[in-house]
């Protein structure tokens, strides 16, 4: 990067800092979590719109975030809270209407979509950076316990309410446990107190084909009221951006077009244009994806969690009281039926 690129990238770089911040100070102080979304989806589409000042006049060049820059993971994290408080404040107006139950649920499969998305940006930067552990553990089980939410949500009953498709939570709940091993065995690593780097390697690699599969067939269900999150093929997988020559440095994309588009991170296609694959064939099995996708996250944000505050601490401890709640159900439900 030349004198002069770098000049530009970094007058860029803190013009983002300083818009980001300033929303979400706003939103701190002020709590229009509405308010608080719009502006910085708008920041993470449309990058750094007006133009540069700078030695040689102005700059026609177009600053993109790019997905794992710092500024668009602090983005995301705000949003994730952003959109649970916009779910929240509908239910709490009147949560017996149809309506604002099901613009809850809307908001609820937005924060959920952000929190893995989240996690999933952190992770892959935390297998080059490991002193990101406690953000990622972190970040995993917030993603999990967003998408056991989402599975156990009224809006569910809201939908058949209002003669939409409803699950059969008894029928999903019977699949969660019977098609995967790992969630038991991360449990039983975080259970005996260790684990060494080659078992942790290969837990770990597991895990990320785990969710990989499952995500690809909720994504668009998660994602179908976001325009932003439209635009993002794939929140787990960024080996393919990164491998790319014009993605190789993880601040900017810049561009001199107007109508530049991101092809590798974000496509911004018409918003009927999702990128999955192999689509739950019914609801009850969206149901069960979200409930395994969250089991996954859930259990591997604990075994991270177990490494960096010991098996007894309070997160793990919490975590495996979830894991316990959820397999009880389950068998509580096989029982009844």
């Amino acid at each position: 990067m030349d004198s002069y690129s770098k000049f530009l990238k970094d007058m860029a770089d803190s013009k983002l800092s300083e818009c980001i911040d300033d929303v979400i100070s706003e939103y701190l102080s002020v709590g229009d979590p509405e308010s608080c979304r719009d502006k910085l989806e708008k920041i993470l589409m449309q990058g750094l719109n007006e133009q540069l000042e700078d030695v040689k006049g102005k700059s026609d060049s177009k600053f993109m975030l790019h997905p794992l820059n710092h500024h668009s993971l602090k983005a995301y994290t705000t949003l994730a809270s952003a959109y649970k408080v916009c779910a929240s404040d509908l239910l709490s107006v009147d949560s017996e209407i149809d309506t604002n139950q099901l613009k809850a649920f809307d908001m609820s499969r937005t924060s959920a979509a952000y929190s893995l998305l989240l996690a999933g940006a952190t992770h892959h930067l935390f297998n080059s950076e490991s002193s990101l552990i406690v953000s990622v553990a972190n970040f995993w089980i917030g993603a999990g316990e967003s998408l056991l939410f989402l599975s156990r949500s009224s809006g569910w009953g809201t939908c058949d309410n209002l003669g939409l498709i409803v699950p059969n939570h008894t029928s999903a709940i019977k699949l969660k446990w019977s098609k995967c091993s790992l969630v038991d065995r991360i449990r039983t690593c975080v259970a005996n107190g260790q684990i060494n780097s080659a078992d942790f390697e290969n837990v770990s690699n597991e895990f990320i084909c785990c969710v990989s599969d499952i995500t690809q067939k909720v994504w668009g269900f998660l994602i179908s009221d976001c325009p932003f999150l439209r635009s993002c093929k794939d929140p787990i997988n960024f080996s393919r951006l990164m491998s790319t020559k014009s993605s190789n440095r993880m601040d900017f994309e810049v561009c001199v077009d107007k109508s530049y588009k991101t092809e590798i991170s974000y496509t911004h296609e018409p918003e009927n244009s999702i990128y999955i694959c192999e689509e739950p064939t019914s609801t009850d099995d969206v149901v069960a994806c979200l409930l395994q996708l969250g089991l996954h996250c859930l259990a591997y944000g604990g075994l991270l969690g177990s490494i960096c505050y010991g098996s007894q601490s309070h997160v793990v401890c919490h975590v495996q009281n979830v894991l316990d709640r959820e397999k009880n159900i389950v068998l509580y439900s096989r029982e009844e039926s």
